[in-house]
Order: structure tokens, then C-alpha cells, then sequence
């Protein structure tokens, strides 16, 4: 009677630990960088970062950057003195 209740134990706490995921590691799932790792906006020189539901964050001041606004809602910026970032 004590084997059946032990595997009945082993099993259902085997059950919730594989339901959990249990591999260790991130829980972020996807390729999202965490909040905390803000991108700069590229010099005009350089390239333009799409900034679409984004904030940009002046980094120095006296910073100043070039937005376009596209007719579907979508901005790209780029840096033309100074530095900001895309949080």
C-alpha cells in the first residue's frame, strides 16, 4: 500500500513540475530586450530607427532629432546633434 501512494506522489509531483517548464534559465520567452536596455537613435549620417509607440530620451542636452511621420502612424527618427535614446 506504501509503494502505491509513493508512486502516486512521485507522479503528481512530477506532473506540476513539468507543467511549471522547470528548464532553469529566462522567463522572458521572447526576443524582446528587457526594459532597461534602451537603444540609441542613430547620428542622420548613419541611419534611422523606427521609433513607432516608442519615447525618445535625450541623452545630452542641447540634443536635437529629426522625426519623420509616415501617413499609416509610423515615425522614424534620427540624431542630428547630440545624443538620445529609444526607451
Amino acid at each position: 500500500m506504501k509503494n502505491i501512494k509513493l508512486i502516486a506522489f512521485a507522479t503528481i509531483a512530477g506532473l506540476f513540475l513539468s507543467a511549471c517548464g522547470g528548464g532553469g534559465g529566462s522567463s522572458s520567452g521572447g526576443s524582446t530586450p528587457p526594459p532597461s536596455a534602451a537603444v540609441m537613435v542613430p547620428s542622420c549620417g548613419i541611419g534611422i530607427a523606427d521609433v513607432t509607440g516608442k519615447t525618445i530620451k535625450k541623452v545630452e542636452n542641447g540634443a536635437v532629432a529629426k522625426i519623420r511621420h509616415f501617413p499609416g502612424g509610423g515615425k522614424k527618427a534620427c540624431m542630428i546633434k547630440g545624443q538620445a535614446e529609444i526607451i
